[in-house]
């Protein structure tokens, strides 16, 4: 990872840190923050007893709601969710997990780590200059295997990208997203972890890439190649084609580059809220707990249903 962009995050996460410490304090996470926002429970029926009269989370039906009650998910039996990948997902996690079972029935791991690339030992090139990969998922494919024993998650989102659209020294030639070469490898990658993750029966979500926009430029003004739209587009296509390779239902795209660039180019605000850390790449805390409207009813509806399908032998 490069210094300044490692200094940058560190000084994001230790604010970010600060303020989930002060949400947590003051119980305020599911009343104030902008993603808990509520809507009126009209469709709630009397059946659903005394608890369910209240407001209903944005994105979370009365019929949802219900059902999650009845398994217990506002409880002892949350939906449970990993999330791994890179320092964008890890800080993703952390707004995510703001109230989260609580508000959405879903209990948020956040496993993430901060320079995660798949190929930690390959040579990559950033801002212009040639050096080693990240080492943030240095053995990934012995270590994930035993959160998944450990924790045993009903669904892992996986969110990459930062380090997989840098240049790679791969096989002696440089190449990078969008070439068929490191096209077919990463997507070995990515089914290498997929594979993972349904050995211990998950299901799996694949984040897209938000668009970024660091202050680093080359000479002559331009990002430099890692950070363009372009190869943010490449690698999320990428993740489509792998996602829809696999059986239904087993694989679901978010497309997290949508939420928080809904115009198509990177932007810092979403309905008045920053969601982008000042360093133009990493997910604010405020950002995610206004994603869980979003992503947290889908990985209910995920967890559930996978559920229900275990149940029924499906």
């Amino acid at each position: 990872m490069r210094s300044a962009e490692r200094a940058l995050l560190g000084a994001a996460l230790l604010l970010g840190t600060v303020s989930l410490l002060t949400l947590s304090a003051a119980g305020a996470a599911s009343a104030s923050a902008p993603g808990a926002s509520r809507q009126p429970a009209s469709a709630i029926g009397a059946g659903d007893g005394a608890r369910m009269q209240q407001s209903l989370p944005l994105g979370l039906s009365a019929a949802e709601r219900s059902a999650l009650g009845r398994a217990g998910a506002f409880g002892a039996h949350p939906v449970r969710l990993l999330i791994l990948g890179d320092s964008v997902a890890m800080t993703l996690g952390m707004g995510l997990s703001v109230g989260a079972r609580s508000t959405y029935g879903v209990a948020v791991a956040d496993d993430a780590t901060i320079g995660c690339d798949l190929d930690p030992q390959m040579e990559v090139v950033t801002s212009g200059a040639v050096g080693p990969a990240t080492q943030g998922c240095v053995g990934w494919r012995t270590s994930w295997p035993l959160l998944m024993a450990g924790q045993r998650p009903q669904v892992v989102a996986l969110g990459l990208g930062r380090w997989e659209v840098a240049d790679h020294l791969f096989d002696g030639r440089w190449v990078h997203v969008g070439e068929p070469a490191w096209d077919a490898h990463l997507s070995a990658d990515l089914k290498s972890a997929i594979a993972i993750f349904r050995t211990f029966g998950a299901k799996v979500v694949l984040f897209t890439m938000p668009y970024v926009d660091p202050s680093s430029r080359q000479p002559d003004g331009l990002p430099w190649s890692e950070d363009s739209p372009a190869r943010a587009r490449a690698y999320n296509a990428l993740v489509s084609h792998v996602a829809g390779a696999e059986q239904p239902g087993e694989v679901t795209v978010v497309d997290l580059n949508k939420m928080l660039s809904p115009s198509g180019t990177y932007t810092p605000t979403v309905d008045g809220v920053r969601v982008r850390y000042t360093d133009g790449i990493h997910v604010s805390l405020a950002g995610g707990v206004l994603l869980q409207r979003e992503i947290l009813p889908e990985i209910g509806r995920i967890g559930m249903n996978g559920e229900a399908a275990a149940k029924a032998g499906v």
